[in-house]
């Protein structure tokens, strides 16, 4: 089954899709539906899309001030470990 909708688009966004589609000799439909598709991929699954992700979680650390404070925090570290 399928959706109908009908939209309004700012020329300058009408023209660059229309030249887009050309270029790429695929109908205009078939653009914004793979358009809509990644966009709401990447709405869905915001974590692909971090450069940090892999690194998010790797420190566990109770303050979130140690630039300003380094000198404090490293001298804490080391005469409480």
């Amino acid at each position: 089954m399928s959706v109908k909708y009908q939209i309004t688009l700012p020329d300058d966004l009408a023209f660059r899709m229309r030249e887009t589609t050309r270029t790429m000799k695929i109908p205009l439909a078939q653009f914004i539906r793979q358009t809509m598709e990644e966009k709401l991929d990447r709405l869905r699954n915001p974590v692909d899309d971090d450069p940090f992700a892999s690194i998010r979680g790797l420190v566990d650390a109770d303050f979130t001030d140690g630039s300003t404070r380094v000198d404090e925090v490293v001298a804490s570290r080391i005469c409480c470990e």
